[in-house]
């Protein structure tokens, strides 16, 4: 046994000598660099290839009915791979792969004994001819490298076995055509791993269904609240959910997450919107879901789904807080209209006011520039207060608009109005256009003093200090450093009402 280990000793250290540094690599040509890779990837081949080996002769001597024992629990430790896992400072699932990839190893070992003069080209016949298991190729393929340990795992994982006996050649078949084919088209992990399932759903019909039927009873969703005062959804969806969830956001999102993006002039167009928009593609995932979901919201609440009550949360604030807002974002404004017409001043947080606090019914701090767009929005009641505690305004106004007034606006404007954003009336907010905190009257809703914007200008609008003001049935954008621009609906009455006035005009 020394003699093993000091002749691993004496590797690691010619291992460590041998491997370059950052800079030694940067002076390659890409065909070294290439090969240096390959040749990195053949050492940690046969090195994971005896760390099976090794993490399987540890769980063996860990075995349960050793008890106190065993390998592990005279280590202070419960299993096999929880002591590999400690040995390697790996993670417990890769302690854990060491452990079956190990096992494989020992039955290849068992079928076939590993050749001495290295194990060739590869050759699906010899592996046809093996004895031994329904996975004894597997195994033989893993331990003669013509399939990665990862890739072998999942092969052996996807297909599981056969339920009877009488299933065992069958499944042999399946896993040497699911060999043949990850050679032919070099198949990743992934791809082994989701043809194997495949492929055992298609052998099994039943074990298909228990599958599916255990996949759906496993749906969850846990909300955390996160140390930074974020919260932390983990969902986890069966396939079907996840193909309605997925389906529309991917559809949204299609030519930023890789789907196709030249088709009809609107798409190119829409497109182009996509790439241009500063958000990270897991922001818009974020904001494209909330936007869909609210659209659901809206429409179970016009069905009565939630009776006569409407799903909302409190936002508490005082009225200088709102000021403390307004300020912010007039200073905002005047910071990008200093800096030029189009342009938008990130400035630093010492060179701005103060925006103010707010709080939502958990009793978190929000900004009160989020609760300035939030209170416009309806999705929040207002609680108002002064600075003595009293109450100013407890939500008795109804400031949302309702079902009737929303269907109104989208007739009238047709979807976001922000110039050159085509989001549609049901992925938009209603934007009250008479700031709430200036006048009690504004605390009143009427369809002529709304607006419809997506929520992502909504939120533009609202956070830079932009405003949009009517003038009789017109609407108008003033955006900081640039003139009043018009915005125009994409409504198809209301391009029938203005084509209408001007042939009135003509004639």
């Amino acid at each position: 046994m020394s003699s093993v280990l000091d002749a691993m000793r004496e590797l690691t250290t010619l291992v460590s000598s041998a491997l370059p540094c950052a800079e030694q690599i940067a002076q390659l040509d890409d065909s070294e660099t290439t090969a240096l890779m390959a040749e990195l990837g053949a050492i940690a081949r046969r090195v994971s290839a005896t760390s099976s080996l090794v993490a399987t002769d540890i769980d063996r001597r860990s075995a349960r009915e050793l008890g106190a024992a065993g390998l592990a629990q005279s280590n202070g430790l419960r299993s096999g791979p929880e002591l590999v896992q400690k040995l390697t400072g790996s993670s417990l699932t890769e302690a854990k792969r060491l452990v079956r990839v190990g096992g494989l190893l020992t039955a290849a070992e068992s079928v076939a004994p590993a050749p001495s003069t290295g194990s060739g080209p590869r050759d699906l016949h010899a592996l046809e001819m093996l004895g031994g298991g329904w996975d004894a190729s597997i195994a033989v393929a893993v331990r003669n490298e013509w399939l990665s340990a990862a890739q072998g795992d999942a092969l052996r994982a996807g297909l599981r076995g056969p339920r009877a006996p009488e299933f065992a050649a069958t499944w042999r078949s399946a896993a040497l055509e699911l060999i043949g084919d990850a050679w032919a088209a070099e198949w990743s992990v992934e791809e082994v791993t989701r043809a194997a399932e495949r492929v055992r759903a298609s052998l099994d019909a039943r074990a298909a269904e228990a599958d599916a039927r255990l996949r759906f009873e496993s749906r969850s969703l846990r909300r955390r609240r996160l140390r930074s005062g974020n919260w932390k959804w983990d969902l986890e969806l069966d396939p079907e959910t996840d193909a309605a969830l997925w389906g529309p956001l991917h559809m949204r999102l299609s030519p930023r997450l890789g789907g196709p993006r030249f088709r009809t002039e609107e798409e190119i167009a829409r497109a182009a919107e996509l790439e241009q928009d500063t958000r990270t593609n897991e922001q818009l995932l974020v904001d494209e879901f909330t936007a869909i979901f609210g659209a659901g919201v809206a429409a179970a609440t016009d069905a009565g789904a939630f009776g006569k009550a409407e799903p909302h949360v409190s936002i508490v604030v005082t009225a200088e807080d709102l000021r403390k807002a307004e300020g912010h974002a007039a200073a905002v404004a005047e910071a990008t209209a200093d800096a030029g017409a189009g342009s938008v001043v990130e400035a630093s947080a010492s060179a701005l006011p103060d925006a103010g606090v707010a709080w939502i019914d958990s009793g978190q701090p929000v900004s009160a520039l989020l609760a300035l767009r939030a209170i416009c929005t309806g999705t929040f009641t207002p609680l108002l207060f002064d600075e003595s505690g009293r109450a100013l305004d407890v939500g008795r106004s109804r400031r949302a608009f309702n079902s009737r007034q929303r269907r109104a606006l989208a007739a009238r404007d047709g979807g976001c109005l922000w110039p050159g954003c085509m989001r549609p009336p049901g992925e938009c907010e209603a934007h009250h256009i008479n700031p709430w905190s200036e006048s009690e009257q504004n605390r009143k809703t009427e369809t002529k003093d709304g607006v419809l914007l997506c929520r992502y200008h909504h939120l533009t609008l609202h956070n830079h200090g932009g405003r949009v003001t009517r003038q009789g049935s017109a609407y108008f954008l003033h955006w900081p450093g640039r003139p009043p621009t018009a915005l125009t609906s994409t409504s198809g009455v209301m391009t029938q009402f203005h084509v209408a006035a001007r042939s009135r005009v003509a004639s």
